[in-house]
Parts: structure tokens; sequence; C-alpha cells
């Protein structure tokens, strides 16, 4: 069966630093002073359509000081982390927070497991498959970073791991996936400011472990800690500006209950919380599966009485029951609960509920459920996520266009296999950030588009800032519009 790549690959706007295989001389010594700062490594992914998961882990991640010296370690073999880069598409994740020498580094050295996971969209309708075996062509990439790195004493600094699948992903001359992996990958040097911290750490979830109501900095008033996926365990602390959703505030949160986190790192190292969403308590019978959903099953009325979703996270571990990267069952009742995990966008004109959930929404599913082929779940809550969807710029029919060049919308036609050629209307705000165009008014027909927001499903007819749609449309309001470079 032949295994192709589907729609676009492309490269995500040049980063400060670009990381190439192999080593070169160095010429100066390393700049180093007493104490320690904290270097946050930080996980993404450049676009590309078709692959619903890749699924590596991180063994090793070490630093070398310019000018020579003992390596320095920022994720070693007893602590790994394992990430799937294809769910990070336009988003940043916050892999390890590291206690760093103060200095100026020179390389960075990343070690692989050989054997990843990779799952893509085949057949029609589509359906994840996995392509085995899969192994990476080499465990071990040093590469250099000019300009130098350079961690500060009681400091933090940043670097993004940009795993480039479009480029790793090797096919033959036909366009068939190989199963071979040859690890592409860009860092980028993250600033950090007093006023915005590093960046935005925005797919950081994961389960509650423990809640402190009280803090020994006066610019927050507590914490709690957050372990994620690969088991690693963040402090995240909270201060007057943190907002929480879902839950009446930090004295809310209980050990066990699963939360999504939009933060930043400061200056200080510490993680600090933007916003907090609640969803749901979880345990070792109910459990939270994340993902996109490849079909719904509808009653005479519309509604939806099962879906079948793509695990690509579950909260806590229940592979043992439920694997990784299976398709489970869901059913759908009429006590079940909807949500939409806005982190603070509004969206209360938009509705989402058994008839308005569709095929390529990405969502967690919370319920019990039970192991088999395929494994079921029995929805007491669904929760639609923000998510990516990527593909051109449709010029019919005309975008809309206000009169600050950002309140409007326009015609996007996906590559996603999922969307199965149905056109998304995509809507902008004044708010709405715009990357590699100004607003607007750049929109061409030859470029790909990246847009980041919610994935809503019209059952009736509507109109926002000027946008109208007909009944059963995709609707996806979005925060943010990226224009891509093509290689």
């Amino acid at each position: 069966m032949r295994r192709h790549l589907l729609g676009l690959g492309v490269v995500v706007a040049t980063a400060m630093v670009v990381l190439s295989c192999g080593g070169s001389s160095m010429t100066s010594q390393t700049s180093a002073s007493a104490g320690s700062g904290q270097l946050a490594l930080m996980g993404t992914d450049a676009p590309i359509c078709g692959v619903v998961s890749f699924d590596v882990t991180v063994t090793s991640v070490t630093l070398t000081p310019q000018g020579g010296g003992a390596p320095v370690s920022i994720i070693d073999s007893s602590n790994p982390v394992t990430v799937d880069f294809a769910s990070l598409m336009g988003f940043n994740t916050l892999l390890n927070l590291a206690s760093v020498p103060a200095g100026t580094y020179s390389q960075i050295t990343f070690t692989f497991m050989p054997n990843p996971q990779l799952t893509v969209l085949e057949g029609t309708p589509p359906t994840p498959t996995p392509i085995t075996p899969t192994t990476m062509t080499q465990t071990t990439v040093t590469a250099n970073i000019n300009p130098a790195l350079t961690v500060s004493a009681s400091g933090a600094s940043g670097v993004t791991l940009d795993f480039q699948l479009f480029k790793s992903i090797q096919t033959d001359s036909t366009g068939q996936i190989t199963g071979a992996i040859d690890p592409t990958i860009r860092v980028t040097p993250a600033v950090i400011t007093s006023a915005n911290g590093l960046g935005d750490i925005d797919e950081l979830i994961g389960i509650v472990q423990t809640v402190t109501t009280t803090s020994s900095n006066s610019n927050f008033t507590g914490s709690f800690t957050l372990r994620v996926r690969n088991n690693h365990t963040f402090q995240v602390n909270v201060g007057n500006n943190t907002k929480f959703e879902n839950v009446s505030g930090l004295g809310g949160l209980t050990q066990g209950l699963l939360v999504e986190v939009d933060a930043k790192v400061e200056q200080d190292g510490n993680i600090v919380a933007n916003n907090v969403e609640a969803e749901s308590e979880t345990d070792a019978t109910t459990a939270a599966f994340r993902g996109p959903i490849l079909s719904v099953t509808r009653d005479t009325n519309g509604n939806a009485t099962q879906l079948t979703v793509f695990v690509r996270a579950e909260y806590p571990d229940v592979s043992s029951t439920v694997p990784l990267r299976s398709v489970v069952t869901v059913k759908v009742s009429s006590t079940t609960n909807f949500r939409i995990a806005t982190l603070g966008a509004d969206l209360s004109t938009f509705l989402f509920n058994s008839a308005a959930i569709t095929r390529g929404q990405h969502v967690v599913v919370h319920g019990p459920f039970s192991g088999g082929t395929p494994s079921t779940v029995t929805a007491n809550l669904i929760v639609l996520k923000s998510q990516p969807v990527m593909g051109n710029f449709l010029a019919t029919p005309t975008p809309v266009i206000g009169s600050d060049g950002k309140t409007g919308g326009y015609s996007l036609e996906p590559c996603n296999a999922l969307y199965q050629n149905q056109t998304v209307n995509v809507l902008t705000f004044s708010n709405t950030a715009f990357n590699g165009l100004s607003d607007l008014n750049g929109l061409s027909t030859t470029q790909v588009y990246l847009n980041r927001g919610f994935l809503l499903y019209a059952t009736s007819a509507g109109s926002v800032n000027g946008v109208s749609w007909s009944p059963k449309a995709y609707v996806f309001p979005s925060y943010l519009v990226r224009q891509l470079n093509l290689p």
C-alpha cells in the first residue's frame, strides 16, 4: 500500500540560530561566571499535513561550552522526554527546565531513541496507519550554535527545538514514505524580557499533583505542581493576574484534576501561569483521551451518538488498557457535557454540543473506559481544544477586510484529508496576530497559511465580521494567521 505525505511541506519563519549536523573549530574561550542560570528547553514543529502522530523519545540533550570543556546536561537518560511533535504544529510546549552553569555555549547535542512511532492518514475515508518499521538514520545530532548561547547567573535563557518533520520524514522518488527519519532540527534562542518572559508556553497540559496557596515570593499568591505526559513535573506559579476558568481559583485545584495552562518563564526562571483552565478529575478508572475526531455517528435529529477518536495522549497513562496511537470508540449520550477550552478567548457566540461536533476537531474526552478492539470511552465530558488548520487561501468568495485590515475573514482550502475537501471559513479579529503578512490585505493564492484557533461546526446559517456561511459549515475563529514559506 502506498503511503504518501499529504498536502504541503513548509518551513516556518527563519530562526535566529540554525543547527546543522557536524562540528567546527572553536576559537574563543568560555565566558563563565560564578553560579548557575535556568535554561528552558521548548519544543515545537514545522507544519505538515497527513501525519497525525510522531512520537520520539529524547534521551539526552547536552550543551558544550565555547572553547571546550565537559558537556552540560539538559536532559539525561535517567529522565528522558517523549514528545509527539506532530501535535505541536503551531504550538510551543516546555520539554524541560534545567539548571545550567553560567557561561557561553557553542554546541548542542540531541540523542534520540532509534525507533520513533510515525502514524499517517491513509485511505478513504482517511484512517490513522502506523508506518513500520520507522527508524532514525542517526540517533545523535550535534550542531553548532552561532552566535553562541549565553547563560547568565541567576537568570534564565531558552532554546526552542523545532523538529522539522517535512524535512525529516524520508520519501522515495514516487513520494512514498520509506520509514526512514533523518532528523532535521532547528534551534532558536528565546529572548526573555521583564515584560513578556520567555515567549508563550501554549501547550502545557497535565494533572495537578500538589497545591500551595502561599508563597515566599511577593509576586506570587501560590503555586501548583503539574505532571505532564512524559511524567516530568513542573512547578507553576500563580499571581494576581492569573486567570482561572471552570475552577474558583488556586484553592479550587485538586490532586488528579486535568488542567491546561498558558504560561511563560520569567527572567528568574520561574514558570508563571497566564491562564489555567480546569477540565475534570482523572483516576485509574476515569481518564482523559486527547486527539482528533475521525468520524461521527448521528441520530435522526443530527445529534452525535458515537465518535471515533485517535488517541495522541492520555491522562493518566492507561496505555496498558487503551494503547497510545489507537482509535477509541466514544459513546455520547444526553448526559454528556460539552465545553470549549477557550483559555481566555471570547467564543460565547459559538456553540459546541452533540449537534455541533464533527470530524477534524481536536478534543479531550473524559470518562470511564474499557479495553478491547476497539477500546471504548463513555463520555462524561468532551472539551474542544484549540488547534492548527493549514492550507491555501481561496480568492473566491472574496475575503472580508475591515477598515483596520485585521477584522474580517477568508476561505481556506485545508490540506488535511479529515476535512474531505470541505472549505473552512476563517474569522479574524482586531486582536488576531499576523505573522509573515501585515494583515488580511496581504493574502495571496500563491501562499500557504497556518491558522491557530478553534474549529467549530455551524449547524445553522450565520455571519460574523461580515463573513457569512450556510448550515453545516466549518467556522474557524483564528487568533493567529501565519504565512508559511514553501521550501
